[in-house]
């Protein structure tokens, strides 16, 4: 019973992270310092190459190619994909051979975030490409001008909008 419960939670987990990834995947360099992407005209031709999501989903599952995807053919694919990376062929996946999928899963991420930082094309990412997301990060983020970021540099908490101004006021006085 209880190996049951395991495989069904690894098949269970497989499938929602096989949707998940792309949004996983965005890691903070993708995000930036801000958490918004300080990547501009790269970020969004990376977006335009990569399509819509629903557009990669029936790219992926829709497997009798007639624009439509059915359970049948969801579960088909999970289940091929399961077995892909079964090395051992017992059906489920160790985490040994999970790892493996989700490595296969994520190297096309990884390769579009490295060329994303290989700003001139070299096949290779050096220091000032690879900071530049970071650069000047503590001056942004820097809320009191001490030139550290610590707990006083966190944003508070934002109210109801009543009241916020009489309250700043009452504390700069």
């Amino acid at each position: 019973m209880q190996r049951t419960k395991v495989i069904a939670a690894s098949l269970a987990t497989a499938v929602a992270l096989s949707f998940a990834v792309p949004v996983l995947a965005q890691s903070a360099d993708d995000r930036g310092p801000r958490g918004g992407n300080d990547r501009g005209d790269r970020h969004e031709q990376s977006q335009r190459r990569d399509g819509p999501r629903l557009g990669q989903f029936l790219e992926l599952y829709d497997t009798n190619e007639d624009g439509s995807v059915s359970q049948e053919e969801v579960d088909a694919v999970r289940a091929a994909r399961l077995a892909e990376f079964d090395a051992d062929q017992d059906g489920q996946l160790s985490l040994a051979e999970y790892e493996a999928l989700w490595l296969d899963a994520m190297r096309e991420r990884m390769v579009d975030r490295f060329q994303a930082h290989d700003d001139d094309g070299d096949s290779l990412v050096t220091l000032e490409e690879f900071g530049e997301d970071f650069a000047n990060l503590v001056d942004r983020r820097d809320r009191n001008g001490d030139g550290l970021l610590n707990e006083e540099d966190q944003r508070r908490p934002r109210g109801n909008g009543a009241g916020e101004a009489e309250a700043e006021e009452a504390e700069t006085e």
